[in-house]
């Protein structure tokens, strides 16, 4: 074995040039490999990073249907399953609430905030940086408020001063500061502030599903133990409490499954078969190349087998000899895979991802490297090494012996088909993505985004709060848009509920004179409510009738202007200005409304296919509490950021204004998956493009150059150069037409994928436009790798030809 490795090692530094392309070619493979591997361990496979994560489950409700559908779970089911179950060390609840933190000297800031049962932080074992965790005291019923500050918002608002017992005001109400919690710590999913769970009379109502809960498994329970222990309790539940438990199961889940599901783990599967496809091509490619080679070296073995050299032997040597440029290749592919992961994690920082992902190469991430680096010398070195020696050992010795048989050729080819035939999968997910990134682009065309900035607010309308009453609402924005509107710089302002792009509300509807079929299953339309100039600020079309005047949507005036998919759908023949509908909520039907124009679309949910037409109506007569504020400026919109602040301020102090950020990077923001995932599927599909076109170069190459005395013989018969070329060119041009036709059926596949997980947005999944163009790549691509060789066979004369061997 040491002396095969040192014939290895001189092999590789004989063949400089060989051994480089092999290198450079299996370290591409294998780095986007690891690359890949380290993001989906992290996202799919490893434990949360906090004491006991690799048994921390969540727990939440089921409703049992035809379409089972998962819920929260109530105060009192929780209290039952905490009790009742034999499966957790500990189990903890939580509600996610949104918290505004205002203050005398501080301006008011809006944060996500978790209510949290008093046991979770020692049950997880994190306790706070300073100040102390929540007691058993804090979650009792009528206790005072206290918050737990996450240390990026210490950090930031309070610059790392001392605030432990600082009362602030808490959603208007009093809170105490009892601790800030680590650095990096927001659990569960990325929160700022956490405050005790207290019971209320609301919240100990049956009926109310708004909990997640948090459990820690027992060592040695399995999550299907745990199901099975729950569905008990739950079906317990559904008999002794039949009005609000009937048909309400239990799911377990884990960390992972719960957070990173869904759609995340589809396309982060779809990465790590992406990349293997990467890796066979670059395997099928250096092997073809050690194809080649052996024929080179046939004498060599032949020789070796003479002088009693036993087939294994010959094997060994050959698959050290792969085995080593697979593990110099790895080398390389460590280094590509290490800055790969850096990059991922540096682009993926700001765009909302859990706290606890982690992108780093641990001990799973190293030992799938090794694993891959030895296989693929095994994989793509077993079967030329296998070739090799077999021979016929008096032909194999001849000076004139045939350099390859039809066996041999076939599996090349073959490897050039399979090359071929993933990188049309590859460039067709690229390819959609990449069109549906600049898709995006185009959507709601007619906004002029770079001057136009955007920010939301939410006043405080619950019972009893400052902004129940529907007056209230209106006067705050009758008074806030006209002093808005009288800032230096800005030409336009309005308010909705919904800005483009931003999703809508969802409301059932009726026409005045058409009874619905089914009362119970009402057309589906889309609502936004906006101030009178919402359209003209955007600058969106009003295609006919008028826009909103100042007292629409006072009683009396109930009016509403529809776009025009709301206007070809349910009017196609006719005109829909004029005629009257309502507005369904929860069964509970509106007042009747009369249209009185038609707008342009605008995409507002543009990752949803099928979405339901838009209806506009006046704020004043739907004021929401959670609204958008959009201005138009003359200059750079961020200017008038601090100036929309202190608008806010002067009418409300406690009154915090959060996203507040160009229309531009709202689009950057809503689709940063498309261009992030699109540039990752890219990469992939020119490495795979690469590959197969230097595969397919260079087997037509050798192909070639094994046939010189046959072009030659037919040279001197009198065939043309044309002829020789059209010869040559057939073989190249038969296996990539194979191989694209191979592939464009995993394509269909892999972009109708693509597209029910929401990554394709104003495309079809079956594009013509990609599919057409990939086809022409590389069908230009595979020509020009396969004309080459025929231009230099088609130039060869018949003597130099005959003499060749």
């Amino acid at each position: 074995m040491i002396k095969d490795l040192r014939f290895a090692l001189r092999m590789l530094r004989s063949h400089r040039w060989f051994s480089f392309a092999v290198i450079v070619t299996l370290g591409l493979g294998i780095g986007i490999n690891t690359t890949v591997f380290t993001l989906v361990n992290a996202v799919l496979f490893k434990p949360v990073p906090i004491a006991g994560g690799d048994r921390l489950v969540t727990v939440s409700g089921q409703v049992i249907t035809e379409a089972t559908q998962t819920t929260g779970l109530s105060w009192p089911d929780y209290l039952d399953l905490a009790s009742q179950n034999q499966s957790f060390e500990q189990l903890e609840a939580m509600n996610r609430q949104r918290a505004v933190i205002s203050e005398t000297e501080i301006p008011p800031e809006r944060y996500s905030m978790a209510a949290i049962t008093p046991g979770m932080f020692s049950m997880i074992k994190t306790p706070p940086l300073n100040g102390r965790s929540f007691g058993p005291d804090d979650g009792k019923k009528g206790a005072e408020a206290v918050i737990l500050l996450g240390h990026h918002v210490w950090q930031k608002r309070y610059h790392g001063a001392d605030v432990v017992g600082r009362t602030v005001r808490l959603n208007g109400q009093p809170a105490t500061i009892i601790g800030v919690m680590p650095t990096g710590f927001r659990f569960p999913d990325n929160e700022d502030l956490w405050t005790a769970l207290r019971p209320t009379a609301e919240l100990e109502r049956r009926d109310q599903h708004s909990l997640e809960l948090f459990g820690l498994l027992h060592p040695g329970i399995s999550l299907t133990a745990a199901n099975s222990d729950l569905a008990v309790i739950a079906a317990r539940l559904s008999t002794a409490y039949a009005e609000t438990n009937e048909n309400r199961g239990i799911l377990v889940q884990t960390f992972h499954e719960a957070f990173n599901g869904g759609e995340i783990r589809i396309i982060f599967l779809m990465m790590l078969v992406a990349v293997g496809f990467v890796l066979l091509i670059a395997c099928a490619n250096v092997a073809n190349m050690l194809f080649g080679r052996a024929i080179g070296r046939s004498r060599e073995i032949s020789l070796r087998a003479a002088l009693g050299a036993s087939r294994w032997q010959i094997v060994r040597q050959l698959l050290i000899e792969s085995i080593v440029l697979s593990s110099l290749g790895g080398l390389l592919g460590l280094a590509l895979a290490t800055g790969g992961t850096h990059a991922f994690d540096l682009v993926t920082r700001d765009v909302g991802r859990p706290y606890w992902l982690v992108f780093n190469m641990d001990w799973v991430a190293l030992t799938y490297f090794a694993i891959i680096a030895v296989g693929s010398g095994i994989v793509f070195g077993l079967l030329p090494a296998l070739r090799a020696s077999r021979f016929d050992l008096n032909t194999a010795l001849k000076e004139s012996a045939p350099g390859a048989g039809s066996g041999r050729n076939r599996l090349t080819a073959a490897l050039v088909v399979l090359q071929f035939a993933l990188t049309v999968v590859l460039l067709a997910s690229a390819g959609m993505m990449v069109r549906s990134f600049f898709a995006v682009q185009n959507l709601n065309a007619f906004v002029r985004p770079d001057t136009l900035l955007t920010a939301r607010l939410q006043l405080p309308e619950k019972e009893g709060q400052r902004y129940h009453d529907l007056a209230a609402r209106r006067q705050f924005f009758d008074q806030l848009l006209p002093r808005i509107a009288a800032l230096p710089g800005v030409t336009a302002v309005t308010t909705t509920s919904n800005l483009p792009g931003g999703g809508s509300g969802a409301r059932g509807l009726e026409i005045a004179g058409r009874p619905n079929p089914d009362p119970k299953t009402p057309p589906r339309v889309g609502l936004i409510t906006q101030s009178p100039n919402y359209l003209s600020t955007i600058e969106a079309p009003l295609l006919t009738g008028r826009g909103f005047a100042a007292n629409d949507g006072e009683p009396g005036r109930e009016v509403a202007i529809v776009s025009r998919a709301f206007a070809a759908r349910f009017w196609p023949n006719g005109s829909p200005l004029e005629q009257r509908i309502r507005l369904i909520e929860n069964g509970l039907p509106g007042e009747w409304l009369t249209i009185i124009g038609i707008c342009a679309d605008i995409d507002q949910q543009p990752n949803v296919a099928d979405a339901p037409p838009v209806i506009h109506v006046p704020y004043r007569q739907a004021p929401w509490g959670w609204m958008g504020i959009a201005l138009r400026t003359v200059a750079d919109p961020v200017q008038q950021a601090r100036a929309l602040r202190g608008v806010v301020q002067d009418l409300d102090p406690d009154l915090p204004l959060y996203q507040v950020e160009t229309m531009r990077e709202i689009i950057a923001n809503q689709h940063w998956f498309l261009k992030l995932f699109g540039t990752v599927f890219g990469i992939f599909a020119l490495t795979g493009l690469l590959m197969a076109s230097v595969g397919i170069y260079g087997v037509i190459a050798q192909s070639t150059a094994r046939r010189t005395r046959e072009i030659g013989v037919r040279m001197a018969l009198g065939a043309s150069t044309g002829h020789i070329a059209r010869l040559v060119l057939r073989r190249g041009l038969t296996q990539l037409s194979i191989g694209l036709a191979l592939g464009l059926v995993g394509a269909f596949a892999s972009t109708r994928l693509l597209g029910s997980v929401g990554f394709l947005v104003g495309i079809s999944p079956h594009d013509p436009f990609v599919f057409i163009g990939i086809t022409l790549l590389l069908l230009g691509i595979g020509l020009l790798a396969s004309w080459l060789p025929a231009r230099r066979a088609a130039r060869i004369f018949p003597t130099t030809a005959l003499r060749a061997e």
